[in-house]
């Protein structure tokens, strides 16, 4: 399998592919576009895709679905089959999806895009859709299934009293508290551990680490997703430090962020904290924390650097671009 992290700025969009009988496969997790450009379209469009095994929803902010519309026209005009398209809308109110985001822009968005999956089901082009839950297994196939640890009902009623049950009347709270809706998931191939968090929020680690222990608790976790993009304010090391530390040879963190006026991910006291534990840091931009994080870096003792498997920085790693991760034999390689 490859996993792909897709350069998309301040946002998500992350791929995987892999092989069955001779015939490449693939899945989405979010599909945010940069500009003007929408790299998940480009990779499926480039490769000649004629079907999708599944598309994930992770949770409905706009650095996270702001490609879909446009994915979906694309995958409508060419007769893609997808066989499985799985969100979390399902967790909020029925007409709380309008307040995901501040921005009117946004929601129309949003609202564009819900309507043209409606369409998509109703010709048949998507199989099967599925509300994602904590504790639900999905296969994918033969050989790779997802494990969703998040979100629980605690999640949601966390969203519910941050609007104080009506949304309506806090639309702002109401945005912020989506990230609660945020899916974690687990990816389990041989004895490699693969965690995916999206935005998830500090009480939202905590309800998995509560609920399911024997899930984190003491495993080696090989590659891991930052929540928020390694925003500082979702970083929970109890959480972290459930896993097991140290200096375990091929465990990778990644945060996939870009510029933003606001939000300066990722943070540099999150990357700083993984070195630490004895992750190699990965990002899809060198800028605000990891720009430092390697000034940091070169400023400490060659022997003592554990930067990409190497003693030093080396400029093309400097270059904004996507992150690959070949999996391969019980390893993890990073291109």
């Amino acid at each position: 399998m490859k996993i792909t992290y897709k350069d998309v700025g301040q946002g998500d969009s992350i791929i995987l592919e892999w092989e069955k009988e001779g015939k490449q496969k693939i899945a989405i997790i979010d599909c945010n576009k940069k500009g003007r450009c929408n790299p998940v379209l480009e990779h499926i469009a480039k490769l000649g895709y004629s079907e999708i095994e599944l598309i994930v929803l992770s949770h409905p902010h706009r650095d996270h679905f702001s490609g879909l519309l446009q994915l979906f026209n694309y995958i409508e005009k060419k007769g893609i089959i997808i066989n499985k398209f799985a969100h979390t809308l399902h967790w909020s109110a029925t007409n709380y999806w309008k307040y995901f985001e501040s921005s009117s822009s946004a929601s129309r968005l949003l609202s564009k895009t819900i309507s043209k999956w409606a369409e998509l089901k109703k010709s048949n082009l998507i199989k099967r859709f599925i509300g994602l839950q904590e504790n639900f297994l999905l296969p994918v196939d033969d050989h790779i299934s997802l494990h969703f640890l998040s979100p629980c009902h605690s999640d949601a009623e966390e969203y519910q009293r941050i609007v104080k049950n009506d949304a309506d009347k806090n639309i702002k709270d109401a945005s912020q508290a989506a990230n609660h809706l945020s899916t974690v998931f687990l990816l389990t191939q041989g004895d490699l551990n693969i965690l995916f968090t999206s935005d998830a929020e500090i009480s939202s680690l905590n309800n998995i680490l509560n609920n399911y222990p024997q899930i984190i608790k003491d495993k080696v976790f090989h590659l891991c997703q930052l929540p928020h993009h390694g925003s500082f304010n979702n970083h929970n090391s109890v959480f972290w430090e459930a896993m097991k530390t140290g200096k375990i040879e091929g465990k990778h963190v990644i945060a996939s962020a870009g510029k933003h006026r606001i939000y300066n991910h990722p943070s540099f006291e999150v990357l700083k904290y993984f070195h630490e534990c004895g992750y190699l840091i990965h990002c899809t931009n060198i800028l605000n924390g990891m720009q430092e994080y390697t000034e940091h870096l070169e400023k400490i003792s060659e022997s003592s650097l554990n930067f990409d498997g190497g003693s030093s920085i080396a400029e093309e790693y400097r270059v904004s671009k996507d992150r690959v991760f070949n999996i391969s034999e019980n390893k993890i390689i990073f291109e």
